[in-house]
């Protein structure tokens, strides 16, 4: 199954929104660590995961973050 990299991008007002709207929602990101900007001023979020396609995996999304992410496809490379 392929592996999408999702970014979400908010406004600095926005942080509590954007916590706050995994209250609850099922996902299997919840309780997993996320990577984030926002402590050091550039507000986005990152979470890898296995996925069938970028709707599929932005559905593991709550609303709030995925009407404002991005899925992309993602894998390791050999750097030479």
């Amino acid at each position: 199954m392929p592996t999408y990299r999702l970014l979400h991008r908010h406004r600095p007002n926005e942080c509590s929104t954007a916590y706050a709207a995994w209250k609850g929602y099922e996902s299997p990101l919840r309780g997993r660590p996320a990577t984030s900007s926002c402590s050091w001023g550039g507000h986005e979020i990152w979470w890898d995961l296995k996925a069938s396609d970028p709707d599929d995996a932005l559905r593991n999304l709550p609303g709030y973050l995925s009407d404002r992410a991005v899925a992309t496809r993602v894998g390791e490379v050999e750097i030479p």
